[in-house]
């Protein structure tokens, strides 16, 4: 079965895995995290470096989800809010506990260490840049430390000039007041500004260790594999891809991505543009609007709030027609299954179209349903529309119903 974790905290970073039966959280999914032998040190995992690296929990989301137009579900924006996460259990198997396809959310703890360590910097490198008309040290600055190492380097080259420049340079109160003044506020800003990228996580290194990340290129290397191919292995030469693999493999990844909505919108347009040969032919056919707001938004209920206990008793293509909503069943699995099958043996063994359409279902699914799965997904489009052909009905003309019933 394949399930999707959340990395980074980051709703871009939807990664499936595989997972076996009798696979867990701390046998498998946790083996992810750890620095040494899980994938730590080869991408980074955690939301920022003010977090640790390794998560305290991990919650499944129960948001309903999207239903594609092919008949897939995708993760909603609001996945990993509070209110649509369930907590999992540890060492219960993942089988038993989640839905094909869905979703894990690892939750994380600040790093009070990486909090304080970074804070302690930033305050040490603030102090040296004071103004030197307040500093208890003045002329200490990280610009006037280097100058002082260019100053014999400058006299060594025969460029007197140049050193006599610097030496006035990091005399204390070269510069004026207000100089010293605004080079400060700038400093503040520069500080506050590489705060508010490492917080954000746009800025998120593996590591600060210059030599941690010169040891992690050997990881993968392809040379090293390579001379060990021809029974050479240098000293230092390491089996680092072999390596590398039996990781991967060993942790279930697969190296898809689930796609955001928008990211399946925009591809899902462009595909059924080319599909009609233009976006003239396209509006002609009336396959616009569709293709720019493909999909339904479930409800309450469906999706993967559906009733884990019944995934063998349970009927989807039942249900949307007696029960009037998309639930999810053993019997939807295998439809999907099939239905990408049939879509692979259209490629004649062409293995290099075959693996692109098995990455893009997924991170998109399926673009081409069968009979059985468009009609489940015109049906489920159908009760949506129902609703709101029924509130708008209900609504005053003029006045909507929130509206009416705040003034009565």
């Amino acid at each position: 079965m394949e399930i999707y974790v959340r990395l980074n905290a980051d709703v871009e970073r939807d990664y499936a895995f595989q997972v076996s039966n009798d696979d867990t959280i701390n046998n498998k999914i946790r083996k992810i995290f750890p620095s040494k032998t899980g994938l730590a040190d080869l991408m980074v995992l955690r939301p920022s470096i003010f977090h640790e690296k390794n998560p305290v929990k991990f919650y499944k989301s129960i948001h309903p989800g999207y239903l594609s137009e092919g008949g897939c579900l995708m993760f909603h924006y609001d996945a990993d809010n509070e209110e649509n996460l369930v907590e999992l259990n540890d060492s219960k198997p993942l089988i038993d506990q989640l839905w094909p396809g869905q979703l894990v959310v690892p939750q994380w703890r600040l790093s009070k260490k990486n909090i304080w360590t970074f804070a302690a910097v930033m305050l040490t490198w603030l102090y040296t840049d004071l103004p030197d008309a307040i500093s208890p040290t003045p002329g200490i600055c990280l610009t006037n430390q280097l100058s002082r190492v260019l100053i014999p380097l400058a006299r060594h080259m025969d460029l007197p000039d140049i050193a006599a420049k610097l030496e006035q340079e990091v005399q204390a109160n070269y510069s004026s007041l207000i100089a010293q003044w605004l080079f400060f506020v700038m400093h503040v800003f520069k500080i506050a500004l590489i705060t508010l990228f490492l917080k954000l996580g746009i800025a998120n290194p593996i590591s600060f260790n210059p030599y941690k990340l010169w040891t992690l290129r050997d990881m993968a290397s392809p040379s090293s594999n390579s001379n060990n191919k021809n029974g050479k292995n240098p000293a230092g030469a390491s089996n680092g891809a072999t390596d590398l693999k039996t990781l991967l493999r060993s942790v279930g990844w697969i190296g898809a991505k689930r796609a955001t909505y928008d990211d399946y919108q925009t591809n899902y347009y462009n595909y059924v543009i080319e599909k009609m040969g233009g976006p003239v032919a396209a509006y002609r056919a009336g396959a616009i609007r569709k293709a720019a707001a493909p999909g339904i938004q479930l409800e309450a209920g469906e999706g993967f709030q559906s009733r884990l206990e019944d995934r063998f008793t349970a009927s989807t293509f039942t249900a949307i027609e007696t029960e009037r909503k998309f639930i999810l069943s053993e019997e939807y699995f295998v439809e999907l299954e099939n239905n990408l099958k049939k879509i692979l043996e259209e490629y004649d063994g062409d293995i290099g179209k075959m693996n692109a359409e098995i990455r893009r279902f997924r991170r998109f699914g399926i673009y081409e349903p069968d009979e059985k799965l468009a009609t489940l997904v015109k049906l489920r489009r159908e009760i949506t529309d129902e609703k709101e052909k029924k509130a708008n009905k209900d609504a005053t003309p003029g006045i909507k119903k929130n509206d009416l019933k705040k003034s009565k």
